[in-house]
């Protein structure tokens, strides 16, 4: 009798060890948000930087193990918020979502492609500062690094896309004014523009494929500035789609690179021919 109700509890306790150790290999291979998926994601980029003619860049590239030279893949060019600024070139990958997504075993396979994460130094923004973050820009240095490994890998020039996310998502929109046939599509996510004349530019940019984020209760970066560039493009018939989040504060990248649609639209724009910076 007692080895009988020995046995009722090892039982339930082998299931539980054996579920632990499923789920390990799962977050292991899938990534689970935690340091072990940092680790992980640190192990497939490699840390370099970029020294050029307007100033160095820290960044973490990602490129499929099995390149091909006379393959061309898709870049996605990832720009961080203001609180990975620095230049310990890490920042802006650990608890980085979209690397999570496209470094997914799943996604590796759908969707192969070379992933660029520059880190903006602290004294700079992406893009030209306003108002209190009046600091000077990196357009010009990422235009440098993004023409250095399009050099350096196979890249396709007609499939170069842009994300980020608040102070990103703000260099999302000014990449694309100042290289507006750069790129073949955009995503920017919490950001916008600040500047009149530059919502009465936006025209210039409706032929690029873009689906902007916001969330509605956004307290650091109003929603208004994501609206009224939508409004800006959509009067010109410009090719935009935008996605608001009706209870969703300033954070909700972790949603949006979970949407199921997202990557299959962006992949799945090609630009009509290759364009140079």
């Amino acid at each position: 009798m007692k080895k009988r109700k020995k046995l009722l509890w090892i039982i339930p306790l082998c299931l539980v060890v054996l579920c632990a150790a499923v789920l390990g290999i799962y977050f292991a291979v899938n990534g689970n948000g935690g340091e072990a998926d940092n680790e992980r994601i640190l192990g497939m980029m490699s840390a370099e930087v970029y020294k050029g003619p307007a100033g160095k860049l820290p960044y973490r590239i990602y490129a499929p193990g099995d390149s091909d030279p006379a393959r061309a893949y898709p870049l996605v060019l990832f720009l961080h918020g203001a609180g990975s600024k620095g230049n310990d070139n890490l920042a802006q990958v650990k608890g980085n979502s979209l690397l999570q997504a496209l470094l997914s075993r799943e996604n590796l396979v759908k969707y192969p492609c070379i992933i660029l994460a520059p880190q903006c130094p602290e004294e700079k923004r992406w893009v030209r500062g306003i108002g209190q973050y009046d600091l000077p820009g990196s357009t010009e240095a990422l235009m440098g690094l993004l023409e250095q490994m399009r050099a350096t890998y196979p890249v396709d020039p007609a499939r170069i896309y842009i994300t980020g996310l608040s102070m990103g998502g703000f260099g999302t929109w000014g990449m694309l004014m100042d290289y507006p046939d750069y790129f073949a599509a955009a995503v920017p996510i919490c950001g916008g523009w600040n500047l009149e004349e530059d919502v009465e530019n936006a025209p210039r940019i409706g032929n690029v494929p873009i689906w902007a984020f916001h969330g509605a209760l956004d307290d650091d970066v109003p929603v208004e500035r994501s609206r009224d560039m939508v409004r800006a493009i959509e009067g010109t018939g410009g090719n935009i789609k935008y996605t608001e989040y009706p209870d969703g504060w300033h954070p909700i990248w972790d949603s949006v690179y979970s949407e199921p649609e997202l990557f299959p639209w962006m992949f799945a724009q090609v630009k009509d021919q290759e364009v140079d910076a």
